[in-house]
């Protein structure tokens, strides 16, 4: 779980590098990619440790909880996010042949940069989980 957190913030980091003129546009997919095959590995052991660790009776509840859990932190993140990218002009990024003054990397930079620290947070959590002693 704590390589897949640190795989999902690696790649979550490394997104707003292609705002550098000299780092190719790949990166992004590559980066991705990574990040990608990280949160398989976190929701899948999330997902079996949950059911592992609850009683019979109460795996479909504590399923539902983890759930709801997961969907309203995607929410507040993404409307948190949201806002910090259109309150820092974001949403006024547009061509440089349409005359635009140019783009505005620091909103870019501050959503992505703070969501992968949110992932590095998952990360020092995921570090806590132990297996079950024999």
């Amino acid at each position: 779980m704590t390589l897949g957190m640190v795989l999902v913030a690696a790649a979550i980091a490394a997104a707003p590098s292609v705002l550098i003129p000299a780092v190719p546009a790949w990166t992004v997919a590559v980066a991705w990619g990574f990040g990608c095959f990280g949160m398989g590995l976190v929701i899948s052991s999330t997902s079996v440790m949950l059911l592992k660790l609850s009683p019979p009776a109460e795996a479909g509840t504590n399923s539902a909880a983890l759930q709801i859990s997961d969907g309203l932190s995607n929410v507040l993140l993404l409307a948190a996010g949201g806002a910090a990218f259109a309150a820092l002009g974001g949403g006024a990024v547009s061509h440089a042949a349409a005359g635009a003054t140019g783009s505005h990397p620091a909103a870019f930079a501050a959503v992505f940069l703070p969501m992968a620290a949110v992932a590095l947070a998952g990360a020092w959590v995921a570090g806590r989980v132990r297996p079950e002693p024999a």
